[in-house]
């Protein structure tokens, strides 16, 4: 492989400044397949079959994720149905059940828990975990991933891979090296004979974009990134340059941080994409009535409320329109986040045209004190307030019982 000069006779200590400082000890949690493993757990004739989650062959979308089975053929995560069909023509196609994965995901987090107070959530299947110190209770690193491995086998019947290294970057490439069901443990020492000979692709963040600027560097592995010099990447990359060099240097040091910590996302929203163009109104409104519920459940347990709500819809020839309404008081609740988008349909949309997609997103995300805005609903005041204390309660509930226990009646045919 060839290196450019600035390569060949430099090297760069992988005891930097805050490794040394801190000695933290970071595990990358990733579930194997997850909502195809899922599918496999609960329907034991699909075990051992290419299942693939995001739609049927009948119908539209994109792959959400597929079964290791599915992998062999091609087939990944954001792939078009029907390259998918096409790929892997014996393949078992699901719409897949959203509640159900969640539910499943929130009786992980709290598994997480009971290893470290230290956890945070980076999607719905794959977390951190600052494990600095715990492994005294287990004696080494790889006894407590083990045991977090089997717990998470004896409880929800599925599968994880980790990797352990000593800061978030190097944790998430590790947990990349050994899958599925894998561990990988990586070193402070270790970081140059397991880390710095991965392609940089394996870096996360690193896309295609960036890969092709690296490569007519002669930018090809870790390794070489650690050793560029950061004006030349700057010339190339502006700031963030330097960012990709002190990433692979392993000098980029983010605490892990449990879901109170972390500040508000800049929005949150849902989008449904229908099996077939429809024109069908109170399928619309319906389908807006589940997006708002799935979008305020999300805000209120990140404890944020929001004063702007965008609808997104596109029609049958991919034409795609967002439209905004600003709410005098931010709000989390059901109600008033459906009526807003509900009004912003009425008021927007062509009729006789068919809907392809629909979204619901909520942004100007702030915490504090909610607001309630009986204006935009047909609900006097007072109901608002029973419901700011009846979403709680259902919360509740949905985190005992899984997220399909309580749906508005409306939407059940949605699930």
């Amino acid at each position: 492989m060839q290196k450019s000069s600035f390569v060949k006779n430099r090297t760069i200590s992988t005891k930097t400044k805050s490794t040394r400082a801190s000695k933290k000890r970071i595990a990358h949690l990733d579930m194997d397949a997850f909502f195809a493993s899922i599918e496999q757990r609960d329907n034991p004739l699909l075990r051992g079959k290419p299942v693939i989650v995001g739609g049927t062959v009948e119908g539209r979308g994109v792959v959400s994720t597929c079964s290791y089975e599915a992998r062999k053929y091609g087939v990944h995560s954001a792939m078009p149905i029907r390259e998918a069909l096409r790929r892997c023509p014996n393949g078992i196609f699901l719409e897949g059940n959203g509640g159900k994965y969640v539910s499943a995901s929130r009786q992980l987090m709290k598994i997480l828990l009971r290893f470290t107070p230290r956890v945070e959530p980076v999607s719905i299947d794959e977390a951190f975990l600052d494990i600095s110190g715990m492994a005294r209770l287990y004696r080494t690193e790889e006894a407590l991933a083990r045991a977090l491995k089997e717990t998470i086998r004896a409880e929800l019947g599925l599968t994880a891979t980790i990797g352990i290294a000593p800061n978030k970057i190097m944790a998430k490439i590790a947990s990349d090296l050994d899958k599925p069901d894998g561990l990988t443990v990586v070193r402070e020492n270790e970081i140059e004979t397991k880390i710095y000979p991965l392609p940089v692709s394996a870096m996360w963040g690193v896309g295609k974009r960036t890969v092709s600027v690296l490569e007519k560097l002669r930018i090809h592995t870790i390794g070489d990134l650690a050793r560029a010099p950061e004006a030349l990447l700057k010339k190339w990359f502006g700031k963030n340059g330097a960012v990709l060099v002190r990433m692979a240097r392993g000098e980029l040091d983010s605490p892990v941080l449990p879901p109170s910590e972390l500040p508000p996302e800049k929005s949150i929203g849902h989008e449904h994409t229908f099996g077939r163009d429809t024109d069908d109104l109170p399928r619309i409104e319906n389908e807006l009535l589940l997006l708002a519920q799935l979008v305020g459940r999300r805000m209120r347990r990140q404890g944020v409320w929001g004063k702007r709500i965008t609808l997104k819809y596109r029609y049958e020839n991919f034409e795609t329109h967002t439209h905004q309404l600003t709410l005098p008081a931010p709000t989390n609740l059901d109600d008033v986040i459906f009526q807003a988008a509900k009004k912003l349909f009425a008021e927007k949309f062509a009729p006789g045209r068919k809907i392809r997609l629909l979204g619901i997103s909520v942004s100007r995300l702030k915490r504090g004190t909610p607001g309630i805005l009986p204006s935009l609903t047909l609900f006097p005041e007072p109901v608002f307030q029973k419901k700011e204390k009846l979403f709680p309660v259902l919360d509740r509930l949905k985190d005992v019982y899984g997220e399909g226990i309580v749906w508005r009646a409306s939407s059940l045919n949605l699930l």
